[in-house]
């Protein structure tokens, strides 16, 4: 495969960067290539601005490499402008100007006036943009100027455009990385173009350039580079042709006090790269966390999971200089490291119930089935490529399986829960909205490429290298898979064979798919009854509607000058990867094979990347290319050193995620505290501290249901996954979800975020906070029915901790009987004395007050025992214990003594208690991760 010219000038600049030379040393250093040679300025020509300052000017202008991106630089083909979808004023031009057939093609459409070859100086691009005819853009250029000029030549000459593209090798921008200390200081950019002819030219006044952080770097339209008050670091970046090449602004901290121990504390090769980045920035690292805050930030990223409080006491109390990375071994053996990142995988592949309800009439199976073939790869931990390989080839039958006998077998898996066994999982392309290619392609490169290409689906990316023509060959390789539904065979014999199944179900087969046969159907699956399945079937790419549309319209127009015109039927014989590496496919029974392939090259630019892009991201709430998902030339990585280091060690250990998760957690990186010093407050790029994060909804869940538990909680609780939200299978519709305590968890993750699986986008799942989440965790029924069940914690701790019945209870039992004594003493006052009767009376009276009495002592013996100041330490055990099962952490002096007054003043110790954990459960601490 060809190297892309953009991504090894890009890789150039970064990995100078990383070694933080000076610009001046990096041009020197570009000079001795003499691959990526910058021409000597006697060899380049200069910048059109320049040869085009005079109207007299012998050179005609190439409409590929100067008007074209003239134009764009002008905005005359952006959104706003004739590169909406509808145009402007009457003409339309591609967006962003990538199209240059189509573009010349509008621009000198006849009786139109945009070009005025007979007289160029009445053309409308001209007169328009001057304001000598109104124009609703308003003024882009003066007339006479180098601008006009060139336009006004070009037309002169001709207005030709030429016959084959030229090909740009590379865009060299100058210099390599700027860092500005000075906020006045202002640096301006030059951009050298290198064809594939060996010429060269300045085409700074044709590049577009932004800044992706003006708060640090703005730049002008001329290419001026300045920083503004605030410090850090962004990037700038230079577009031109097809080339986009990011350029890293630094504006560093001026701070002198500060003792700068960054590179002195760097136990790991993450903490190296990371450190070199803070040395640049000026920016000094927060300190270590401590041994709670690591257990329990480790513990929810790896596991899903809050610690349990004894694990919490003997992790405190552990001497072992060890016990951090002894304890992450530990958790990447649990069940609950299995359930959680399987959790991460079904977000990622689209694990989407209502999905998949065209392969199965069981709803839900095919989501568990899928959830239960990941999980058991993420349990064995199999290397990462054969994983996705195990998805991206994905098949259903075998090619000797007749149709009864794949329905068989899938109805014995389903019974069983044997899926997982399967060599492959094909549900991923089996998705009801998977119906056509260009679907396929865009989430196949979002989801193992982390490349977001549905832009390129229409026009060229306007911040990436994709073309549409790029889009289009990548989208061939996804035309070579259909899924077929239950009730749609795709041969005759298969017709006939599930016809067969449903007469063997005494279901007419010609019945209507509705309801009432899926409910008939669902029955018969749970028996264990073969029902029909939908499968996926491998076969060559065929054309696509619109191919064949376009096909269609080519051949009535042939007909019309030749009624014998016979043109051949469009064929999808090869196939182009991204990076342009044709690919026959005729060669290949499975067209998928050379994608996977391609992917699993150590050399590929994206498929490593983005993997250890998006789980550094989890870890730390923000990805080295941030969005995570999102790796293109115009977002670059903040540290591209730490990303090519973790890409390429990943794939050097066979594509290990323990590997991975180890390497990140063990860093110092990783362990250091959230708290901000004067250098790292606003730092949210650079990994100099750690970002606070709200728990991702199914931790939330059951954090809350954990917290509430009763108190055999224990490490093991990690391993207990069968109720727990972190391993819901698919995506929860209506009541579907994991029930715990008479509550169900639907609407609770759907309050916190839970992707809805929707695309295999990161931003399908939201962090966000909002109220309806305060009012869930302070008012809900389900946080009330968890706190005071009655097999909680705080009512198990209550029995344990006093009599059997609480103090209120005894209270009322001894006013009753009060009551009743009082009844008999005003019974004996209206007796009249000395009669039998009366004696008899009395002798009643004085039984029945010995027997309340005798009830009463016991009770208020229960009563004051109860009470007593004995209590006190007990009471502090609770405390103690409810912040080590909410916050994971021991309490203060100062918060025991608040939590003991609120227990205390309260006359029923189980409401003390209850109404104490319920506000730790609504305090930040508990809902963040930090």
């Amino acid at each position: 495969m060809q190297p892309n010219c953009n991504l090894l000038t890009f890789s150039i600049a970064t990995l100078l960067s990383a070694l933080a030379i000076s610009s001046a040393t990096a041009v020197a250093l570009l000079d001795d290539d003499s691959s990526t040679r910058v021409a000597k300025k006697q060899n380049t020509k200069a910048g059109v601005d320049i040869r085009f300052k005079d109207a007299a000017n012998e050179e005609t202008p190439d409409f590929q490499k100067h008007v074209a991106p003239l134009l764009g630089r002008l905005g005359c083909n952006g959104r706003s402008c004739h590169g909406s979808f509808q145009g402007q004023g009457g003409l339309q031009l591609s967006l962003f100007g990538y199209d240059f057939k189509t573009d010349h093609a509008a621009l000198l459409e006849e009786g139109m006036g945009r070009v005025d070859l007979a007289d160029p100086s009445e053309s409308l691009i001209l007169t328009k943009p001057t304001s000598d005819d109104d124009h609703e853009g308003g003024l882009r250029y003066e007339k006479g100027s180098w601008q006009f000029n060139l336009l006004n030549t070009w037309i002169a000459g001709g207005a030709k455009t030429p016959e084959t593209l030229h090909k740009l090798d590379r865009l060299v921008v100058e210099p390599v990385e700027l860092n500005l200390i000075d906020p006045s200081e202002k640096v301006e950019l030059k951009a050298i173009a290198h064809w594939s002819d060996g010429t060269t030219e300045d085409v700074t006044p044709l590049c577009r350039f932004h800044s992706n952080d003006d708060s640090i770097a703005s730049i002008t339209s001329d290419g001026t580079v300045t920083t503004d008050t605030i410090p850090g670091d962004t990037h700038v970046v230079v577009s031109y042709d097809n080339a986009v090449v990011p350029i890293p602004v630094i504006h560093p901290l001026r701070i002198s006090a500060i003792e700068n121990t960054s590179t002195s504390k760097a136990p790991t090769k993450i903490d190296e790269l990371v450190a070199r980045k803070w040395k640049k920035l000026g920016i000094q690292p927060s300190e270590l966390s401590d041994d709670a805050m690591f257990l329990r930030r480790v513990s929810i990223d790896i596991t899903g999971t809050l610690p349990a409080p004894d694990e919490i006491r003997e992790f405190l109390a552990s001497k072992d200089l060890n016990k951090r990375s002894t304890k992450i071994d530990e958790l990447l053996e649990t069940s609950g490291y299995a359930a959680w990142w399987t959790t991460f995988f079904c977000d990622m592949t689209e694990n989407n119930t209502t999905q998949l309800r065209n392969i199965s009439f069981d709803n839900n199976a095919p989501s568990k089935q899928w959830y239960d073939w990941i999980y058991k790869r993420v349990e064995q931990n199999a290397p990462y490529d054969e994983m996705i390989s195990g998805i991206v080839l994905g098949v259903s039958r075998d090619s000797s399986e007749s149709y009864s006998d794949y329905c068989d077998r899938m109805t014995k898996m389903s019974n069983q829960d044997s899926f997982a066994d399967a060599e492959t999982m094909p549900y991923y392309w089996m998705r009801r909205e998977f119906r056509d290619r260009d679907s396929r392609a865009i989430s196949f490169a979002h989801a193992f490429l982390g490349l977001r290409i549905q832009c390129a689906q229409c026009h060229k990316h306007p911040f990436d290298q994709w073309s549409q023509n790029d889009f289009k060959e990548f989208a061939k390789f996804f035309g070579g898979v259909s899924s077929q539904q239950y009730n749609q065979g795709k041969t005759p014999q298969d017709k006939k064979e599930y016809a067969a199944l449903l007469k063997n179900l005494n279901i007419d087969p010609k019945a209507k798919n509705n309801g009432v046969t899926r409910k008939k159907l669902s029955a018969a699956l749970k028996k264990g009854e073969t029902t029909p399945f939908g499968f996926l079937t491998v076969h060559q790419p065929k054309p696509s509607r619109e191919e064949l549309q376009a096909f269609s319209k080519e051949v009535k127009r042939l007909r019309k000058k030749d009624k014998k015109a016979r043109p051949k039927r469009p064929r999808i014989t090869h196939a182009t990867l991204l990076g342009d590496e044709r690919i026959e496919l005729a060669d290949y029974d499975d067209v998928r094979v050379p994608v996977m392939d391609w992917m699993r090259k150590p050399d590929n630019p994206f498929f490593a990347k983005a993997i250890v892009n998006r789980v550094w991201a989890v870890y730390f709430g923000v990805g080295i290319v941030d969005p995570a998902d999102d790796l293109n030339l115009a977002n670059p990585p903040s540290n591209a050193a730490l990303l090519d280091y973790l890409a390429s060690s990943f794939i050097e250990n066979g594509f290990d995620m323990k590997w991975l998760h180890r390497e990140i957690t063990n860093s110092r990186t990783y362990q250091l505290s959230w708290s901000p010093n004067e250098t790292n407050k606003n730092d949210r790029r650079n990994f100099s501290r750690a970002l606070p994060r709200r728990l991702p909804a199914e931790v939330v869940f059951d954090a809350i249901a954990s917290s509430a538990s009763n108190s055999k909680i224990n490490r093991t609780y990690r391993d207990a996954i069968d109720d727990r939200a972190i391993s819901i299978p698919g995506t929860v519709n209506g009541s579907y979800g994991r029930k715990k305590a008479g509550t169900s968890s639907a609407f609770a993750l759907k309050v916190f975020g839970r992707s809805d699986r929707a695309s295999s986008c990161d931003c399908d799942r939201s962090d966000e906070t909002s109220l309806i989440q305060t009012v869930y965790m302070q008012n809900d029924r389900d946080i009330h029915t968890m706190l005071s069940q009655k097999n909680s914690w705080v009512n198990e701790m209550a029995r344990a901790h006093q009599s059997d019945r609480s103090v209120e209870s005894y209270r009322k039992q001894i006013a009753d009987i009060d009551k009743r004594l009082a009844a008999i003493v005003r019974a004996k006052e209206k007796l009249k004395s000395g009669s039998e009767k009366a004696k008899r009376q009395f002798r009643k009276l004085d039984k029945q007050t010995q027997g309340l009495n005798k009830r009463k002592k016991p009770l208020i013996e229960k009563l004051t025992d109860a009470t007593a100041d004995k209590t006190e330490m007990n009471v502090k055990d609770f405390v103690k214990e409810a912040y080590l099962r909410t916050l994971s952490r021991f309490p203060t002096d100062a918060e025991i003594e608040r939590c003991e007054a609120h227990i205390v003043g309260d006359k029923n110790l189980i409401n003390g208690v209850t109404g104490v954990l319920w506000a730790l459960v609504n305090t930040k601490e508990f809902i963040v991760n930090h």
